[in-house]
């Protein structure tokens, strides 16, 4: 996962030194963009103790976003997306489904736009989310099993680059690193409803469409 992150992060960087150098010609401030995108989401394990690890299952996140663009170099993006994962138990190398875990991240960001040429915008993102979580137990976990996860705060950093085919549309591809801690509400049969913490961390990348106008 490690590499992963780090090798993105080299491929933007060095695509952004690639087309930095000529100064942003288009007139961007005060332009607001609606976009949508689709994502592929890669989860972070957690270790939960005792031997048994949490495992989300790779998906696809679907959503949509507004953008507007406070000055040439500085933009604002609130973004709304939904996705759903297996959450998988492992231990001793046995992987066991409980069920499906559904976020939908709110996400703010800001985004710090390079000197560039007219159609190719890099940006480096930094932000704070907000994560409606629900999940779905398994049909065949025994009657009276369940896990109630609350709403959630996490950030996020990344980058992406935008490239305009005219004034008005753009196509996007991005990535991030959210981190966001789920609080689960765990009931059994005769036994105290436990609370656990699970880090729902994860690496996202992107492509989409923008319309600004």
């Amino acid at each position: 996962m490690k590499k992963k992150i780090i090798a993105s992060f080299f491929v933007v960087a060095a695509l952004m030194l690639v087309v930095s150098q000529v100064s942003f010609a288009q007139d961007m401030e005060g332009k607001i963009g609606i976009g949508a995108r689709v994502s592929y989401v890669n989860y972070s394990d957690d270790d939960l103790g005792y031997g048994i690890d949490a495992d989300f299952d790779e998906t696809a996140m679907y959503g949509g976003n507004l953008t507007f663009f406070v000055h040439n170099y500085l933009s604002l993006e609130l973004s709304v997306d939904y996705v759903e994962t297996d959450f998988d138990l492992e231990a001793l190398g046995v992987s066991f489904n409980i069920g499906d875990l559904e976020q939908i991240p709110v996400l703010l960001s800001l985004r710090t736009h390079l000197s560039t040429n007219p159609k190719v915008s890099p940006y480096l993102t930094v932000g704070i989310g907000y994560y409606l979580n629900d999940f779905d137990v398994k049909s065949s976990i025994p009657a009276g099993y369940y896990l109630d996860p609350d709403d959630s705060f996490g950030f996020h950093l990344g980058g992406g680059i935008e490239y305009f085919f005219n004034e008005h549309f753009a196509f996007n591809f991005d990535f991030k690193y959210m981190w966001t801690n789920v609080d689960f509400d765990v009931s059994a049969p005769g036994y105290t409803t436990e609370e656990h913490k699970v880090d729902v961390d994860a690496f996202i990348s992107g492509v989409g469409f923008k319309y600004y106008f």
